[in-house]
């Protein structure tokens, strides 16, 4: 039967390593606690992944458990992600919530990234990351969470990333109830200046929704005047044409028109 409860030995030492390291340590960070030769010390850390005292995130890489609660992750797990994949910032709904401006329950944690690497899940948490170019990697500054360095899009990027990554209507009506509703929280500067370095169809898509918030999209259209072919938001057959914006829409969004 496995022991669920922690010796004073590895209480000492999980404690003191979260004093000198912090939530997220290595396995030659933990090996320092441990008065015991290298190969029984992962033997010992073997155990504790397994009693839910560690969590593992990567090879070698370990978050420290909620010691008053075993099994619990001691820190958010947005903190997670830089030492899941350093290359990589949170987005999308995710980094929206982290500005406040989404209050919905998430189970998953969506980030870019840029390369591709696969889903990982630690304690019910899922970690799907989106393989992009370097040229979009931008408008992400890094936050301290829980003593972690992480980084995350401004309100603005995970908007545009919204649009560019996951296109379809959910999405795009989600970015345009934020522009609609926080206008005060998105900079509309940053919106475009940001949008002007994405993708033909995002900067299209964004100009239209800006239209319909009734925020200045000039210096959008002037960006995508010149090409001649045609964008959509999602593939229908309902689909209809805005001829400013050389787009096809979903008949959804006419509801917005009348307004």
């Amino acid at each position: 039967m496995k022991r669920i409860t922690l010796t004073e030995d590895e209480l000492n030492a999980l404690e003191t390593a979260i004093i000198n390291y912090g939530a997220i340590v290595t396995f030659d960070q933990l090996s320092h606690f441990f008065s015991e030769k290298r190969q029984y010390t992962r033997i010992r850390i073997n155990k504790l992944v397994k009693q839910g005292w560690l969590t593992r995130i990567k090879k070698g890489v370990y978050v420290i458990s909620d010691l008053s609660s075993r099994g619990s992750l001691s820190i958010s797990p947005n903190a997670i992600l830089n030492a899941i994949v350093e290359e990589a910032y949170l987005s999308f709904e995710i980094a929206l919530q982290h500005h406040g401006l989404y209050d919905q329950l998430l189970a998953n944690i969506n980030a870019i990234s840029l390369k591709q690497y696969q889903t990982t899940t630690i304690s019910g948490i899922t970690y799907h990351f989106i393989k992009t170019q370097e040229k979009y990697f931008y408008g992400w500054r890094n936050h301290f969470i829980d003593g972690q360095l992480t980084k995350i899009a401004t309100p603005e990027k995970a908007l545009i990333d919204l649009i560019q990554f996951h296109r379809n209507r959910y999405s795009t009506d989600l970015v345009l109830e934020k522009l609609g509703t926080n206008k005060n929280s998105i900079d509309q500067q940053i919106l475009v200046e940001y949008t002007l370095k994405a993708n033909l169809t995002t900067r299209r898509i964004m100009g239209f929704l800006m239209d319909i918030a009734k925020l200045d999209s000039k210096q959008l259209l002037s960006s995508v005047q010149n090409y001649q072919s045609v964008s959509s938001i999602n593939a229908s057959e309902n689909n209809l044409y805005h001829h400013k914006w050389r787009l096809y829409y979903d008949q959804f969004f006419e509801q917005y028109f009348s307004k």
